[in-house]
């Protein structure tokens, strides 16, 4: 968890014996290629740590056309951590979720209950707050925000181009027809925007 204790103390310091109690309620989960990690309907319970792999979120619209919400790898995008994957509205709201969860290539999280996550924070120095706050932000608000403004108002090519930009090395993680769900575009619309 080392990289995982580099990304907070960008932000904030922390102590022994906090990085302790956070990490005695976090467990090791190894899932395979093409794996599921939570399915459509279910409520979302956990919060993951990508430690290594690839991982996405996609939902299934009326048609049976399968839409690529997120990618989550262990490294940065430009505009948000990609190694958090949860679906806190599910939890939240006690409802199960939009969105299947599967590994797209053999991977290892690190996973938290969102309740022993929230235990923590409900007792934890203000500083995890603000840690929070900030990672809400970057990883959920501000690239949700931008990728829905950009399917609702951008054509093919500049989402294309914006991917580029974002996720410059997303064509060596992920594979061609998952980028184009991606994009929400046809694998022979992805190969002519390529070109």
């Amino acid at each position: 968890m080392r990289y995982f204790k580099k990304l907070i103390t960008q932000h904030i310091n922390i102590e022994n014996n906090e990085w302790q109690e956070l990490t005695s309620k976090f467990r090791k989960v190894a899932i395979k290629k093409g794996g599921t990690i939570s399915n459509a309907g279910d409520i979302f319970k956990d919060f993951y740590f990508v430690k290594s792999g690839l991982a996405r979120s996609y939902f299934i619209d009326l048609n049976g056309k399968d839409f690529t919400w997120q990618i989550y790898f262990r490294g940065k995008s430009k505009y948000g951590l990609n190694n958090f994957m949860d679906d806190s509205v599910s939890y939240y709201e006690n409802d199960g979720s939009m969105l299947y969860f599967e590994a797209l290539e053999d991977s290892v999280f690190y996973v938290i209950s969102l309740k022993d996550m929230d235990d923590f924070l409900n007792i934890a120095d203000k500083k995890w707050e603000y840690l929070a706050r900030i990672w809400l932000h970057d990883t959920y608000f501000s690239s949700t925000y931008k990728r829905v403004i950009s399917l609702m108002s951008e054509n093919a090519n500049q989402r294309y181009e914006r991917l580029l930009v974002e996720y410059p090395d997303i064509f060596s993680k992920v594979k061609a027809y998952q980028i184009a769900a991606f994009l929400g575009v046809a694998p022979q619309t992805l190969s002519k925007l390529k070109k």
